[in-house]
C-alpha cells in the first residue's frame, strides 16, 4: 500500500526584519544540547540537514523520553516493555525544506510535529521571533480593499484543540469554546452572512478578525478564510486568502518500509517543492515577504 505524505507551504516572517537563512544556519550550527527545546517528557530537535545552493532539507523530530510505547507481537498480541538506555528516545520525525530564493518553508504534515515546533527551535537558537504564515492568494488584501459590500465571511479551522483557538480570540467567538470542547470537534467551520440583500458586513471588523487569525497561525491550522460580496463595479467577487494550490499537497511514495526511511522523507519533500516551484515562482517575488495584515487596536 502506498504511503501518502502531505505538505504545507509557509513564508517565515519576523516583523523586526530578521533573515531566516541566517537564523536557520545559526540553529544548525548550535550544539544539540543547547539548541533542542526540552519539555522533560519529550524534546524537539533538528537533524540530517543537507545543504544545496539556495536550499536546505532536513528533519524536525519529537523525541519521546517518557511514557514510551510498548512493543507488540503480531502473532500473539502480547505487549512488552520497550527497553532503551536512558539517553535514547523514540523519535517521531517529519521533513522540512527551506528555499532561500523564494523565502519559502515546505513542511510535512504530522500529528506529532508542527511548523510551530520548527519555528520555536529557530527562535530559541537564533534569538529571533519568526512565525510561519501560509502562502496567501495573490493580492488578497488588495482585493479585499476593493470589496465594497462584503456579505459573507467563512472560516474553517482544523486543530486538535480548536476550542482553545476560539477561546484565545478577543471577540464573542470565544463563547463557542465550551460547546466545541464538549463535542470534541476537530474541525470548526463558521459562516457569517448578511441576510437582507441591502445589508453588508463591516469591512473594519473583517480586517480586525483577519489580522487576529493570521497572528495565531504559528499555533493552529487555518484551512479556509474567505470573504465574498460586491466589488466596485457591483459584480460578485470572492476573496480567498489561503492559496488552495499550496495546501495539502500530496506525494505518493512506495509501500511503507518496516522502519521510517529518512531518505524517503527528504526525497518526497524535494519532489513536492519541485512540483510546485513554477507555481511558487509566478506568485512570489525573490526573497518574498508575506503580505502584511493590518491588525486594529
Amino acid at each position: 500500500m502506498a504511503t501518502k505524505l502531505s505538505y504545507d507551504f509557509f513564508i517565515p516572517t519576523a516583523f523586526n526584519g530578521a533573515d531566516f537563512s541566517t537564523a536557520l544556519q545559526k540553529l544548525l550550527d548550535t550544539p544539540m544540547e543547547e539548541r533542542r527545546v526540552d519539555y522533560g517528557a519529550f524534546y524537539f530537535d533538528v537533524s540530517d540537514a543537507e545543504h544545496q545552493p539556495g536550499q536546505t532539507v532536513g528533519l524536525v523530530s519529537r523525541h519521546r523520553m517518557r511514557n514510551l510505547p510498548p512493543t507488540g507481537d503480531s502473532r500473539t498480541g502480547a505487549l512488552d516493555r520497550l527497553t532503551l538506555p536512558d539517553h535514547q528516545s523514540v523519535a517521531e520525525p517529519c521533513a522540512f525544506l527551506y528555499n532561500s530564493e523564494l523565502n519559502v518553508v515546505v513542511f510535512q504534515r504530522s500529528p506529532h510535529v508542527s511548523q510551530a515546533s520548527f519555528a520555536r527551535l529557530v527562535n530559541w537558537a537564533a534569538q529571533t521571533a519568526f512565525v510561519f504564515l501560509p502562502v496567501l492568494s495573490e493580492d488578497a488584501m488588495t482585493r479585499l480593499g476593493k470589496l465594497q459590500k462584503p456579505r459573507r465571511f467563512v472560516l474553517t479551522v482544523a486543530s486538535l484543540q480548536p476550542a482553545e483557538y476560539l477561546e484565545g480570540l478577543d471577540s464573542s467567538l470565544k463563547g463557542l469554546a465550551p460547546f466545541v470542547r464538549e463535542l470534541e470537534g476537530r474541525r470548526v467551520r463558521i459562516e457569517i452572512s448578511a441576510l437582507p440583500k441591502s445589508d453588508y458586513l463591516s469591512k473594519d471588523a473583517i480586517l480586525h478578525t483577519v489580522g487576529a487569525l493570521f497572528g495565531r497561525l504559528d499555533d493552529e491550522r487555518l484551512e479556509k478564510l474567505e470573504v465574498d460580496g460586491e466589488d466596485e463595479d457591483g459584480h460578485n467577487a470572492i476573496v480567498d486568502f489561503i492559496d488552495g494550490g499550496l495546501r495539502g499537497h500530496e506525494v505518493l511514495t512506495e509501500g511503507a518500509p518496516r522502519h521510517t526511511d529518512i531518505g524517503l522523507l527528504k526525497d518526497s519533500i524535494r519532489k513536492a517543492f519541485d512540483v510546485s516551484s513554477s507555481y511558487l515562482s509566478s506568485h512570489l517575488r525573490p526573497n518574498a515577504q508575506v503580505q502584511q495584515v493590518p491588525i486594529a487596536g
